[in-house]
């Protein structure tokens, strides 16, 4: 995982670089955060001799990180955000006819979207924006196999005030397929060899960035 982590910090910092050398105006910092929408994995049963599996989320938890974006000319931007969101799962497994076991675990991800930015000039304080681009994410080991890419889109309304700039936004990330392995579900999890239970590949979200 800490190189799968400094992978995916390299390739956030190198799009941040390429776009401060494509004649940045200005340099925007702050922090970034809110609460999905979606749940983290859908329900999923699987099914063995004498047992029954069931893998869902039960939790939405939260999302935060730093953000960083760089402003370019003709109200255009490039935002690279690091994003922590633990994802709830929890497994029931009964052995028939009627023993159930329920165990839970909230493995952490880490978002990396990288955002090309809009904003229409409409007021001189409040500035709608729309938001699109490549997002990457790590994963821990006891849900290896959830797809680590996807694209994001997003909008939402900058708000300034003096120096503050406070940014409520919806966004939604279709992530890639996940793998398909067979394994057991670690962690404190029952162990016991089941399909993998399939990530939510679309997620929305609403955040909020305060940023100067």
């Amino acid at each position: 995982m800490h190189h799968e982590v400094m992978s995916l910090a390299k390739l956030a910092t190198v799009g941040l670089f390429a776009a401060v050398t494509a004649c940045a105006q200005h340099l925007s910092v702050g922090i970034i955060g809110g609460i999905p929408l979606t749940n983290g994995f859908s329900d999923f049963t699987s099914n063995g001799v004498d047992t029954i599996t069931h893998t869902f989320s039960d939790s939405k938890e939260y999302i935060v990180g730093p953000m960083v974006e760089v402003r370019l000319p003709a109200n255009f931007g490039v935002e690279v955000d690091a994003l922590y969101r633990p994802l709830s799962l929890v497994n029931n497994f009964t052995v028939l006819p009627a023993i159930s076991t329920l165990t839970g675990n909230t493995p952490g991800t880490w978002e990396f979207p990288i955002l090309a930015k809009y904003r229409l000039q409409l007021l001189p304080v409040v500035k709608p924006f729309v938001e699109a681009g490549p997002s990457f994410r790590t994963r821990d080991s006891t849900i290896s196999w959830i797809s680590n890419k996807g694209f994001t889109l997003g909008g939402g309304i900058e708000v300034k005030i003096l120096r503050l700039r406070i940014a409520p936004q919806l966004r939604y990330t279709h992530w890639g397929s996940d793998g398909q392995s067979l394994g057991s579900i670690a962690g404190d999890f029952v162990a016991t060899s089941i399909l993998a239970p399939p990530s939510q590949r679309n997620q929305a979200e609403f955040l909020v960035g305060f940023s100067f």
